[in-house]
């Protein structure tokens, strides 16, 4: 088996796995509430209220995250329409889905993306933080596969992309 062919068997049976498997009338209602989290309005709500409302060292972070998130975001377009990878939720037998449906393309995950930028930005400037904030955003990823948005590579593109963009935009000199 070919490594493309062996990463899509594996893409399919994650994404079926948190898709039907894990399905539950819990999770339906707490899944869409984690994709908000990833939102562009949401993400750029938060940083700009805390760039413009928040302490010193918050405002800092909160334009920092607002420079990830744009950058990311530029890029998580880009590629979408590069790959031109079709949602899950049109391509896969099955696959149901929560949300609201998206016509754009799947590959990378721009809620991922949006949530993982504010993450690492935001667990940069407040260690103590990391590890919810990390959480936060992988939920955010998970919860994209549950809705049927989102494979798990598109998830994995999507973090990547949000914290490289955090870290540069951190390590920048200001």
């Amino acid at each position: 088996m070919n490594i493309k062919r062996w990463v899509q068997a594996g893409d399919y049976y994650l994404f079926y796995y948190v898709n039907q498997r894990l399905q539950c009338s819990f999770l339906d209602r707490v899944m869409p509430f984690f994709t908000i989290l990833g939102s562009a309005a949401f993400a750029l709500f938060f940083s700009l209220a805390t760039a413009i409302l928040g302490r010193e060292q918050a405002r800092a972070a909160g334009w920092q995250a607002f420079l990830a998130l744009t950058g990311s975001h530029l890029m998580v377009r880009l590629f979408k329409n590069w790959v031109g990878r079709c949602r899950p939720y049109l391509a896969l037998p099955g696959a149901r889905y929560l949300a609201r449906p998206w016509q754009d393309y799947s590959f990378p995950s721009g809620h991922t993306a949006a949530s993982f930028s504010m993450a690492i930005i935001f667990a940069l400037n407040f260690p103590a933080l990391t590890l919810p904030l990390v959480a936060l955003a992988g939920l955010t990823g998970v919860s994209r596969m549950y809705v049927g948005m989102h494979y798990p590579t598109d998830v994995l593109g999507g973090a990547t992309m949000g914290a490289l963009f955090a870290y540069i935009v951190h390590s920048w000199p200001w």
